[in-house]
């Protein structure tokens, strides 16, 4: 996936009750795997935010040289 593809993943009605259901169970709205680790606490506060693990924070949102 790409920036864009995350952000239509973002955008789709079914975002809402993911982020509920990965929230409840401290898994990843994306890719639904446990979200309990994370290198720092922005990246523990992004989960909050956007109940996306570290993998998938990772994936998206780190810098490409």
């Amino acid at each position: 996936m790409n920036l864009e593809e995350l952000l239509d993943f973002f955008s789709k009605s079914s975002y809402e009750a993911n982020y509920a259901r990965a929230k409840s169970t401290r898994t990843c709205a994306m890719c639904g795997q446990r979200a309990e680790s994370f290198k720092n606490a922005s990246s523990k506060l992004e989960y909050e935010i956007s109940a996306l693990c570290q993998k998938c924070q990772d994936k998206y949102f780190s810098k490409k040289d």
